[in-house]
């Protein structure tokens, strides 16, 4: 017998904590070796500004375009967190000196747009149940990275200011990824019909973070190595 939506939802849920939980980045790798500097965690802060505009906008489309249900709750809630996110990369910022997510060029730092290109598309097309998938995917492996990545400069000794260290040391908010799962089953995800897709948009957004961190890291790609989001689709 085939398992019902919900159980399929359950292994498809737990399938991307595997994924999540195998992840590596380019920064980290970097860190391992001892090579990650300020100009690192500059880029880093930069990025995530320009991440976290572009998420203020998609957070409040998802909301405009599923406004009731625990959908809502969800993209609400996230829309919520994102208020003392901006006041504390802000003191990243002042701390490192870094320059404002407003002279990032998306001709010359493609990488740094990766992630917003992905969430953009995503906050635009994908259905609840995919866009709760894909969003409780980014919050988890950012945590957990970022957190990995705060570990391995301190046992190397590298010089991380106060204020970073508070930010990036912020795990995963446990109430909203319990309610994304939630969106997740409630969106009764059915094998071969919607969790390829939910899958997808998922893979989608790991790649966008994927190239944030390797903008923070310094590595470049042209605009034209950038790849397109999926077709339009339902999830």
């Amino acid at each position: 017998m085939d398992a019902g939506p919900v159980s399929f939802a359950e292994q498809l849920i737990a399938e991307q904590g595997r994924t999540v939980r195998q992840r590596d980045n380019a920064l980290l790798r970097l860190a391992r070796d001892g090579q990650v500097g300020q100009q690192h965690l500059r880029r880093m802060v930069q990025a995530d500004q320009l991440c976290l505009e572009t998420e203020t906008v998609s957070y409040a489309i998802l909301l405009a375009r599923f406004p009731s249900g625990p959908a809502a709750d969800l993209f609400a809630g996230l829309n919520a967190a994102l208020c003392p996110l901006k006041l504390s990369l802000d003191r990243c910022a002042r701390a490192l000196s870094s320059s404002p997510a407003s002279a990032l060029d998306p001709s010359t730092d493609a990488n740094a747009f990766a992630f917003p290109k992905a969430i953009s598309w995503m906050c635009l097309h994908a259905g609840p149940a995919a866009a709760a998938l894909a969003l409780r995917a980014d919050f988890a492996a950012y945590a957990r990275e970022s957190g990995e990545l705060l570990q391995t400069l301190a046992a190397s000794g590298t010089e991380v200011p106060e204020a970073v260290r508070d930010h990036y040391s912020s795990p995963a908010p446990a109430k909203l990824l319990d309610l994304a799962a939630a969106v997740v089953k409630g969106g009764v995800v059915r094998k071969g019909h919607t969790s390829g897709r939910a899958a997808s948009v998922a893979d989608m957004m790991l790649a966008g973070l994927d190239g944030f961190w390797q903008f923070a890291a310094g590595q470049e790609r042209a605009p034209s190595a950038v790849a397109a989001g999926p077709r339009s689709r339902q999830g």
